[in-house]
């Protein structure tokens, strides 16, 4: 169980980092991300790991934890509660994946061959129980602390890119420096930006952390004590400038050092030097939980997959054993299933609040016009909103209208995290779900439609934002 000590109302926190780098002689993995097979890793360019921070008033506690990884299921997440004697009505634990593409698979989709999956389970139990040891030891760690806030939007040109239409960004950086509070020494700096860790491409062969590794080690050098960086709304697909980063004759790996110390640079200038700190007199949550059909047909074909880390279940709420999923699977591959036949799965969407930070947590990769709008151009930092070579551009007529996910928050200083406790792929809005539920869901039609094929479903992402609305408006 992690916990504060003290019941007096007051703020505690700590912050860390555990190792969880693969060790290649005793855990068999594939590096995960592009396409549908795995990389075998050549070596370590940098480490990767879980960093956390535990946060308290006293008498509740919350946990946020990063992992340098593709993704978390969220039956991994459940793992850990179990492993921490979680007591949901004291404690609450949000873990995210950064969605590191240079990291081993954890979600089973990168294997030797497609449709293999490259997870090694003595590594994915490596993790979790790296993750429950980082939280104990926080737990011990625990001391009263204040912190300072900061915000600002990014000029996202020469630093990213959006490569489906209609070309949207969320600029806004968000970052958090816990002090403490006797010797004003920095515990942690939770920092919360939007982009794809992918400036390292498909042919490396070497495990990395990618910008998010940079960027933490550099803000750690910098402010000291830990720095926890979650991804934002990354979908869409929101990816590394590289062209622009790379200078003449340099490669990925420096592409990567200079984003990370470009983004160093701004969160220093929102919370860095000396500062006057503030004491959140409480620490709360909310959380949903949510069923979702899976009708996306090369899931359904693949369906004994997503057993790895859901539980698969009947239109009626029934779990279904392994057996009865493979049949669901093979039905779908020879027959294709009727509606009311097919298989649901169950997520979790979170609030947290602290102070003036507010944090909503998303279970997969939200496109960013869905936290922000910006279906008249307004986050397009001069590359046109849809683009000329686009045959069958977005219908920007059908786009949701607002309020956005973000203009519900409540918090001076929000935070969308994304990859929050489970990895549901892309969340597409439904008004640009183009492809059709045929088999394996090809062939795509004209225009950016990659996305679909990896969501669970087309209203996926309506449930999803109706859950946060609800959260965000005090309705469970």
């Amino acid at each position: 169980m992690f916990s504060a000590a003290a019941a007096d109302a007051a703020f505690y926190a700590a912050g860390g980092k555990m190792d969880i780098t693969p060790d290649f002689k005793r855990h068999k993995v594939y590096l995960a991300g592009y396409g549908d097979r795995g990389r075998k890793p050549a070596g370590i360019h940098d480490k990767i790991y879980a960093r956390g921070v535990l946060l308290s008033d006293g008498k509740k506690t919350v946990g946020l934890v990063a992992l340098d990884l593709i993704g978390f299921f969220q039956q991994d997440v459940e793992e850990v509660r179990k492993l921490l004697a979680y007591d949901p009505g004291k404690q609450y634990l949000l873990i995210a994946a950064t969605h590191n593409h240079s990291g081993p698979d954890t979600l089973g989709f990168w294997g030797r061959f497609p449709g293999l999956s490259g997870v090694d389970a003595s590594y994915q139990a490596y993790v979790r129980s790296q993750i429950a040891a980082l939280l104990r030891e926080l737990a011990t760690q625990l001391q009263e602390a204040e912190m300072v806030s900061g915000k600002k939007n990014l000029n996202m040109k020469g630093l990213a890119r959006d490569s489906r239409d209609p070309v949207v960004m969320d600029p806004e950086m968000t970052a958090v420096r816990i002090l403490s509070k006797r010797g004003q020494k920095t515990i942690a700096t939770i920092v919360n930006w939007s982009c794809h860790p992918e400036v390292l491409q498909r042919d490396n062969t070497l495990l990395t952390a990618d910008f998010p590794g940079q960027l933490c080690d550099g803000v750690e050098g910098r402010l000291g004590g830990t720095c926890v960086y979650f991804s934002g709304s990354v979908g869409g697909l929101v990816f590394p400038d590289n062209e622009a980063l790379k200078g003449v004759g340099e490669d990925d790996f420096a592409a990567s050092e200079k984003l990370g110390e470009i983004l160093t640079e701004q969160v220093n200038s929102l919370v860095g030097g000396p500062r006057k700190g503030t004491a959140p007199s409480t620490v709360e949550w909310s959380f949903k939980s949510l069923r979702l059909r899976v009708e996306n047909s090369r899931y359904l074909v693949f369906l004994p997959k997503l057993t790895f880390g859901h539980a698969v279940s009947n239109g009626k709420g029934e779990v279904l054993s392994r057996w009865k999923v493979w049949l669901l699977s093979l039905r779908h591959a020879v027959f294709r299933l009727k509606t009311e036949e097919l298989p649901w799965i169950t997520t979790e969407v979170s609030r947290i609040r602290f102070g003036p930070v507010e944090i909503l947590g998303i279970p997969g990769e939200l496109f960013p016009e869905l936290a922000i709008g910006g279906y008249d151009g307004r986050f397009r930092f001069g590359y046109p909103l849809l683009s000329p070579l686009n045959s069958a551009p977005p219908e920007l007529n059908r786009a949701p209208r607002p309020p956005y996910l973000k203009d519900s928050m409540k918090g001076p200083f929000r935070m969308l995290i994304g990859l929050a406790n489970d990895e549901l792929g892309y969340i597409v809005p439904e008004y640009d779900f183009k492809i059709a539920p045929t088999l394996l869901v090809e062939p795509r039609p004209p225009g950016h439609h990659y996305e679909e094929t990896h969501c669970v479903s087309p209203d996926a992402a309506g449930s999803i934002v109706q859950a946060a609305q609800d959260l965000l408006n005090g309705r469970r």
